[in-house]
């Protein structure tokens, strides 16, 4: 069995029912992220999904809501039970449980919260691994970060990391709480998960000049070529 990492944004903005209009620019990308979740699920026999979290908090396969956003858009499986209590839920979870019910994906599924130092543990065999996180909130003026070149640097080599490989461009904690790059955990277990492999597919985009990055890889596939090119 292979084992398949998608990464898609932590945002809300890209949730129609949230932004209105506002998410109309960032369609297509979605469209395309939504599609790569569903690819990398194809064979999956359980879905996990890891994001932002300082607590470093778990949740099983639960039934919960977007309206600490504003409007109650359900996400989760039916057949699951409701949380206990909506705030229980993280964040980056209830984005990762958006996108795969936009995916229709609906093996079971839960979230892992990825703490500052980034670690995280090995997949098992066979499951999809979502990776929710944002590239650095500096990119434009009216950016919740004011703009900086060293962001909109930072979010080009992102890019350039997911269709190329290599190492993970990282300008270190300091730099990156300057430039928005609140992420920077998730992405450092991200880069653990599929070492220097190129993403077999990937989007990046920054409509509300925060850096939007999705991408798929399959593990078995990349650690196939991996093999060839060494």
């Amino acid at each position: 069995m292979s084992t398949s990492v998608v990464l898609v944004p932590g945002a809300p903005a890209l949730v129609p029912e949230l932004s209105g209009a506002a998410a109309a620019e960032s369609a297509g990308a979605v469209a395309e992220t939504v599609e790569m979740v569903r690819q990398g699920a194809h064979s999956a026999t359980g879905v996990e999904v890891r994001g932002p979290d300082r607590a470093e908090r778990t949740v099983g396969d639960v039934r919960s809501s977007l309206v600490r956003w504003g409007v109650d858009v359900p996400v989760g499986r039916q057949s699951a039970p409701a949380a206990g209590a909506e705030a229980e839920v993280p964040d980056a979870a209830l984005l990762g449980w958006w996108f795969l019910d936009r995916a229709g994906v609906w093996v079971p599924r839960s979230f892992a919260g990825i703490g500052a130092s980034g670690a995280s543990s090995r997949p098992e065999d066979g499951s999809l691994i979502v990776v929710v996180a944002d590239g650095p909130a500096s990119l434009t003026p009216a950016a919740p970060v004011p703009a900086d070149e060293r962001g909109v640097a930072l979010n080009a080599q992102l890019a350039d990391w997911l269709e190329a490989g290599g190492p993970l461009p990282d300008p270190g904690l300091t730099e990156a709480d300057e430039v928005g790059w609140w992420s920077r955990p998730v992405w450092l277990a991200l880069a653990a998960l599929v070492g220097d492999r190129p993403a077999l597919q990937s989007i990046s985009w920054a409509p509300f000049g925060v850096g939007y990055h999705s991408a798929w890889w399959d593990l078995e596939t990349a650690s196939s070529s991996d093999g060839a090119r060494t």
